[in-house]
């Protein structure tokens, strides 16, 4: 067994896949760049007997770059593996650029690698090649990481069907095994429990973790796409009932939010929009689309407000650090809603919401640099960058930057700027809060809460 590091690599791919200009329509509205040079930089190919997979190595730290192993974990895992395939498939799917099948077949590989014959998964792999079994973050379990597997099988089943149908079939198989560990947890299904007037559901992954079953549950939208399976279609059903009880009624502040975790909502990894927002396309469940819009609501006036990394019941809030796992949750979710809804101010506040990437954020530090494909790993503080640029600030960053450049109302608010540096302009009474932001184009965005509705608004005036 060797490794053997992938040169720079397929000149011409790397130079296709690195210049994604989006015409967005506006004369002067700025353009996007999508560039995958630092994941490709982060990506190994590595030969295994008659094995070939790929690796994303997990961290990278300023001001070189270098891979930066996770101590005792390992040098690559299936978590990131994944998002980069979904990332990739994706690319695949708007632009029609069959480039990067390649790239994702090699790392479905090393995530099928990582399966077990149970439906679970490992998650890390150790710098000698082989699998971590024990780490805390890496044994076999149906877990984040397995959840992420899962999306980027279930999203390769379509996308590869078509194309290698040998290899769909395969990948159909390794889907399927998601169905042991899924009854094992709808074992629990319709138990609930109460804490501070919330009945939450018992049968999601991990029982309460809402997150990872989004993460899950993208998966199986997109393999319901392709395939009828009506166990699958129930099981989905039941998971997003789970979710749904998870979301913050009115008599909250922070109503509409679809909580993480009992008594927690943070902003990393909560990819419950998106993944209902999926389902509603295959379900048409009414109940799904008026929680999605509670859920928009709450993301508005947390824009106004200030943006938060996380919050309790118990009322404590945290607003750093600040990292695009957070950022790409929203903004995909909103694009997605502005898909089935058909309402621009979605798309428009998925932009603004975007717009941390490129300065608006309280360090006014552009995270995503479009010459390089880095995005920095978070901010600690209005003073305070972390420049290191791993996989998972790298990959959701460019999952971000690529949807919205697909999206002509996202990417136009994308280069917002608040009126004021740092804090921009909050106005109102108690009842209705504004906040204005400038565009490149010379127009001004105005986005306002109200209270009493708990509903928002986007309107745009030219600037004085």
């Amino acid at each position: 067994m060797y490794i053997n590091k992938k040169l720079t690599c397929v000149t011409t791919f790397v130079l296709a896949a690195s210049l994604i200009f989006i015409s967005c329509g506006a004369k002067k509205q700025k353009m996007l760049r999508v560039n995958f040079n630092h994941l490709k930089h982060l990506t190994q190919t590595i030969y295994a007997q008659s094995d070939t997979f790929d690796i994303v190595h997990i961290y990278s730290d300023f001001p070189d770059y270098n891979w930066v192993d996770a101590d005792a974990e390992g040098i690559s895992c299936v978590d990131d593996a994944a998002r980069a395939t979904a990332l990739y498939l994706r690319y695949f799917e708007l632009g029609k650029d069959s480039t990067v099948l390649a790239d994702a077949h090699r790392l479905l590989n090393f995530i099928l690698k990582m399966q077990t014959d149970d439906g679970e998964f490992y998650n890390f792999l150790l710098s000698d090649t082989t699998i971590n079994r024990s780490g805390r973050t890496s044994k076999k379990k149906f877990d984040f990481w397995a959840a992420r597997g899962y999306w980027a099988i279930g999203k390769a089943t379509q996308v590869f069907r078509p194309i290698d149908p040998d290899f769909a079939d395969s990948l159909k198989k390794a889907f399927l095994k998601c169905k042991l560990p899924l009854r094992n947890i709808l074992q629990n299904y319709p138990k609930t429990t109460t804490e501070n007037g919330i009945k939450y559901p018992t049968w999601l992954i991990n029982k309460y973790g809402a997150d990872a079953t989004a993460e899950f549950l993208l998966g199986v939208n997109q393999y319901l796409r392709g395939y009828d399976d009506a166990e699958l279609l129930a099981s989905a059903r039941k998971l997003v009932e789970g979710i749904l009880l998870m979301q913050l009624p009115d008599r909250f502040s922070a109503a509409g939010a679809f909580l993480s975790w009992k008594n927690v909502w943070h902003d990393w990894g909560n990819s419950q929009m998106q993944a209902l927002a999926e389902f509603f396309e295959i379900s048409g469940d009414s109940t799904v689309l008026r929680a999605l819009k509670k859920e928009a609501n709450f993301l508005a006036k947390m824009l106004i407000t200030g943006r938060l990394r996380e919050l309790t019941l118990d009322g404590e809030k945290t607003q750093f650090p600040q990292i695009a796992y957070g950022i790409r949750c929203q903004a995909v979710g909103l694009i997605r809603l502005a898909k089935i809804t058909g309402e621009i101010k979605y798309a428009q506040l998925a932009g603004l919401t975007a717009s941390w990437l490129t300065g608006n954020n309280p360090a006014a530090t552009p995270m995503y640099d479009p010459k390089t494909g880095r995005t920095f790993d978070g901010i600690n503080g209005k003073d305070s960058v972390n420049k290191n640029s791993g996989a998972e600030s790298t990959i959701e960053g460019l999952t971000a930057m690529l949807e919205v450049a697909h999206n002509s109302a996202a990417n136009e608010f994308l280069f917002a700027k608040p009126v004021q540096k740092e804090k921009g302009v909050v106005q109102g009474t108690s009842d209705i809060l504004l906040k204005k932001y400038f565009l490149p184009t010379g127009k001004i965005i105005n986005l306002t809460f109200y209270a009493n509705t708990r509903s928002f608004k986007i309107t745009l005036e030219k600037k004085n």
